[in-house]
């Protein structure tokens, strides 16, 4: 049996992963072990895996060329259980052809789900022995006494990873690539998903059925060069000839075959290549309509803003010119009056002087 373990983290993958490899008798592949493993030897590719695992940056390609090494290495009598790996879709497209190269194929994927509250809980109260690293969680299992370890009598502290922030962060870049990966899977049918809300013993009781029940695919190597039929043994000099001849016919067709199948792989790949640039091309060009738009739109809007205070601006300009405009004729009409009056005032004093 092949498995491969998946899960967000504190959904219980490691406890888990330790009773399948227990009960059937399977090695435990993480990307942990297989750079550790590859690193550990006086070579080139050593040298860059071990930097890559000092510098915590593994590329997708390394990451790959070294699993490589390491399965062909393995023994796969019992199969073995794969956790957290692979982590993306791109990367479990290399696997399968890893896989496939090996005829070691995955038999079933299993996803572990927890829920979201849960699962911060679980995090965030995670502490741990800084001597003999037993495990607690504040909220659910704390020590005997507050801050010592119950094994080593050491002090029990929480590591820089499992603050809020970080986790959130961690959970976050986890859900961008769990979609496609969790995708691909279903889509070839090898996907399990299991409520991981309780974990050790249920958890185990739940995922056992499950892989007691899935069968494993069975895939020969074809043997084009030792494979003869009864009928192709040499009996004379003739028919050792036609023997050859039909052999040498099989290495030609087995030939011919590897090869359509590298051109089918580049063409499906080509394809895929090209829908993703095609993708990426609409994308861009949606982003650029929706720049212009919104472009458009704020033009917009600064004109009907420009005009709206050219508006306010005249008229205000109106009402001033028509304000001094009445204050200019409120105050001739005041002087024509008044010149009125006096003109008036002179008027009836000169008749009185002619009077007296």
């Amino acid at each position: 049996m092949r498995i491969v373990l998946l899960g967000p983290p504190g959904s219980g993958k490691a406890g888990l992963s330790k009773k399948i490899a227990s009960a059937y008798k399977m090695p435990i592949i993480t990307q942990a072990s297989v750079v550790d493993s590859v690193a550990a030897e006086n070579s080139e590719l050593g040298r860059l895996a071990a930097e890559a695992r000092d510098s915590s940056r593994v590329s997708d390609e390394l990451l790959m060329a070294l699993l490589r090494i390491q399965l062909q290495k393995m023994d796969f009598e019992h199969g073995y259980i794969m956790v957290d790996m692979p982590k993306n879709s791109g990367q479990a497209d290399t696997l399968d052809n890893v896989l496939w190269d090996l005829r070691q194929p995955i038999d079933l994927v299993i996803n572990l789900e927890v829920d979201p509250d849960d699962l911060m809980e679980r995090l965030v109260g995670h502490i741990q022995c800084d001597q003999c690293d037993t495990s607690y969680n504040m909220y659910v299992n704390p020590p005997m006494v507050d801050g010592v370890c119950d094994e080593c009598g050491a002090r029990v502290s929480r590591r820089p990873h499992n603050y809020e922030e970080t986790i959130s962060n961690r959970l976050r870049v986890y859900e961008n690539q769990m979609g496609p990966l969790l995708h691909h899977y279903e889509t070839g049918e090898k996907l399990k998903r299991i409520d991981a809300t309780q974990s050790g013993d249920l958890l185990w009781e739940k995922t056992k059925p499950i892989i007691d029940s899935t069968p494993s695919q069975i895939i020969e190597e074809p043997d084009f060069e030792n494979e003869l039929e009864d009928n192709e043994i040499p009996i004379n000099e003739h028919s050792s000839k036609v023997t050859k001849k039909q052999r040498t016919k099989k290495k030609a067709t087995k030939k011919k075959a590897t090869k359509k199948k590298a051109t089918k792989k580049k063409a499906t790949k080509k394809k895929a290549t090209k829908k993703k640039a095609t993708k990426k091309k609409a994308t861009k060009k949606k982003a650029t309509k929706k720049k212009a738009t919104k472009k458009k739109i704020a033009k917009k809007k600064l004109v009907k803003k420009k005009a709206t205070k050219k508006k306010i601006a005249k008229k205000k300009l109106v009402k001033k010119k028509a304000t001094k405009k009445k204050i200019a004729k409120k105050k001739l009409v005041k002087k024509k009056a008044t010149k009125k009056k006096l003109t008036k005032k002179k008027v009836a004093k000169k008749k009185m002087k002619r009077k007296r």
